[in-house]
């Protein structure tokens, strides 16, 4: 996973240097999320994944799908990607690019797992404590795990925040043994 990462580095800062020049830097992620969309396509992806057929007809299909949602300069960029062999790190190119596009907007996403569907106060109740401590705008995208029995867990990033009850029911045994 980090080596895909670290191959599509530079491929999503290029992309963001150029849609930021070009004032396309919203456009250009719709448009890396139409092509992810493509790519994950069980057709599509075995064409691609197929030797036989070579790199001009496998951009030439990319481009002819996204036809209607792509510029000039974003199909030389599926043309890039197909010629260097790198279409398969598209979805890490886009995780990588809305990550530089949130720091643009100084913006963050916080995934919250909660046992239970949370009310607009609660959810504005974590927003507000986020936004206070990273001092940017946050997004909340939520998902119910019914195994967290009670609290919830918040994901900013690489931080972690674990207030369910299945954590301190953990650390409770853990100072038991």
């Amino acid at each position: 996973m980090s080596e895909l990462i670290t191959t599509a580095r530079p491929y999503a800062k290029a992309l963001f240097k150029s849609a930021k020049e070009n004032d396309l830097i919203d456009k250009y992620f719709e448009m890396l999320n139409n092509l992810s969309t493509i790519v994950s396509d069980k057709d599509v992806s075995k064409i691609l994944s197929n030797d036989s057929h070579d790199a001009k007809y496998k951009s030439s299909l990319l481009t002819d799908i996204l036809k209607d949602s792509t510029n000039e300069h974003f199909n030389r960029f599926i043309n890039l990607l197909i010629d260097n062999n790198r279409i398969d790190v598209v979805h890490e190119i886009t995780a990588l690019y809305d990550i530089l596009l949130q720091e643009e907007k100084s913006q963050k996403t916080a995934v919250v797992d909660t046992a239970f569907e949370l009310d607009g106060d609660q959810i504005t109740e974590i927003k507000n404590a986020l936004e206070k401590r990273f001092d940017k705008k946050i997004e909340i995208k939520q998902n119910v795990v019914p195994n967290l029995l009670a609290g919830a867990v918040v994901k900013v990033d690489d931080l972690v925040i674990d207030g369910s009850f299945k954590e301190q029911l953990r650390k409770l045994e853990s100072h038991l043994i």
